[in-house]
């Protein structure tokens, strides 16, 4: 009898460490890009988390505090939760850099009717989705997800379990703040293309009223902005993965 109330006990505290974990690391990789895309099945993404909490919990290197009663194990996996979403959340400041550029970008060069497939929550302009693809196969291609993964392990000693007191909101706000001015900064040749086209446009419909000048410069502006992307792509993927480290903050 003591044998089976020593080995329930182990049990019980065993999936309340997977638990635990489960609620901070879930998250993560849940906003993570490339692995926790909506692209990615369900069933994909719970399986990872539930074998990465497993080997934290299994592995020691995480301290769990001892919890007195369910109350109190609730508050931690509320906490846990918290600590989780916010660190997912800076993961998911990269990908969203990159589509706010690109739905700018479609949107001064004449393309935001046309969507693409839904990557996320809804379906975005055809150039958010090739800049968000783009952007997390780069980042998988340099072993980002390897770095996260290792990162979530020592994080555990930079912020214990439960320690939500040591996460400054203020830093979630201006590191939002700073990928907002990056992803402007990114979009931003196609914004002055776009205004000297405009401008050119009112001269010419000044100088030759009867001239239908949309129709023809419509398609000159689409036609200018696709080359314009397919010269300049590169170049804005490489400014964007140097920024990437500073934005998520860390990594």
């Amino acid at each position: 009898m003591p044998d089976t109330l020593l080995a329930s006990g182990q049990a019980v505290y065993w999936i309340g460490a997977v638990m635990l974990i489960m609620a901070r690391v879930g998250f993560i990789i849940y906003f993570m890009p490339g692995v926790g895309e909506q692209a990615v099945p369900v069933r994909v993404r719970a399986m990872i988390i539930l074998v990465f909490a497993i080997s934290l919990a299994a592995s020691g290197v995480v301290e769990l505090p001892v919890l007195s009663g369910l109350g109190e194990f609730f508050r931690y996996l509320a906490l846990e939760a918290t600590i989780g979403l916010f660190f997912g959340l800076l993961l998911r400041l990269a990908i969203w850099m990159l589509s706010i550029t690109g739905t700018i970008i479609a949107q001064v060069i004449g393309l935001a009717q046309m969507l693409g497939i839904a990557l996320e929550t809804e379906a975005q302009t055809i150039t958010a989705n090739a800049l968000a693809m783009a952007g997390a196969a780069l980042l998988l291609s340099m072993d980002y997800h390897v770095t996260v993964f290792a990162r979530v392990v020592t994080l555990y000693g930079d912020i214990p379990a439960g320690a939500l007191g040591l996460i400054d909101p203020m830093f979630f706000v201006m590191r939002g703040f700073e990928a907002f001015g990056i992803a402007i900064m990114l979009a931003w040749p196609f914004v002055a293309v776009n205004l000297l086209y405009n401008i050119c446009l009112g001269f010419i419909n000044k100088a030759l009223p009867s001239l239908m000048v949309a129709f023809v410069g419509a398609p000159f502006m689409i036609g200018a902005g696709i080359m314009l992307l397919a010269f300049s792509i590169t170049t804005m993927l490489l400014v964007w993965g140097d920024r990437v480290p500073s934005i998520i903050g860390w990594l």
